[in-house]
């Protein structure tokens, strides 16, 4: 008996390769990255949520994107260089003051934010972009883990808080949980 289906031999099946992701962020102080991480676990205790919980080399508030796609050419790298080296931004107080879930399709992120924007952030995006007008308030957030459901609103007894001193260029790969900091900027203080 034949059979009369198409069929084609497309090769052996090789999972998609990870989509490479270029931005710049600020990165939690050391004291700072603890108390989120143990703010974190006791949230998904009393909440019942699941998800890992970001290790604290990992935890970061995201300025700007620089490129999203596969791999890091040398011309990519060496404008990402030229925007960080020309920010000239003053260090900043940041101060986290409360924890929300964002909504999703299927993961719900829970983040650190505050209340309302803030300048030296705002002002450090500025640098970094060369933007002048940024549309729109923008206002930091500090991914802690993507659970599978929304929780409350909390504000925070004991704020989240440090001195912003600097930024760094991260490279990560969507969908492989890698990090790596590629370079970084002192802010003036």
């Amino acid at each position: 008996m034949t059979s009369d289906q198409l069929s084609l031999n497309l090769g052996s099946f090789s999972p998609p390769r990870a989509g490479d992701v270029f931005y710049f962020a600020v990165l939690p102080e050391k004291q700072a990255a603890e108390q989120a991480l143990e703010l974190a676990h006791g949230d998904q205790q009393e909440h019942g949520l699941s998800g890992k919980i970001y290790d604290r080399d990992r935890l970061h508030v995201s300025l700007a994107k620089v490129r999203e796609g596969r791999g890091l050419s040398e011309a990519v790298d060496e404008f990402a260089a030229k925007l960080g080296s020309r920010a000239k931004a003053a260090g900043f107080h940041l101060c986290f003051d409360r924890i929300v879930s964002v909504g999703h399709v299927r993961q719900y992120p829970r983040i650190l934010t505050c209340g309302s924007s803030v300048p030296g952030f705002d002002a450090l995006i500025r640098e970094i972009t060369g933007l002048r007008d940024i549309s729109g308030e923008v206002i930091p957030h500090m991914t802690l883990f993507y659970s599978d459901r929304k929780a409350p609103h909390v504000d925070l007894a004991r704020p989240i808080a440090w001195t912003v001193r600097g930024f760094a260029l991260v490279h990560t790969r969507k969908g492989r949980g890698e990090f790596r900091i590629v370079d970084r900027w002192p802010l003036s203080l």
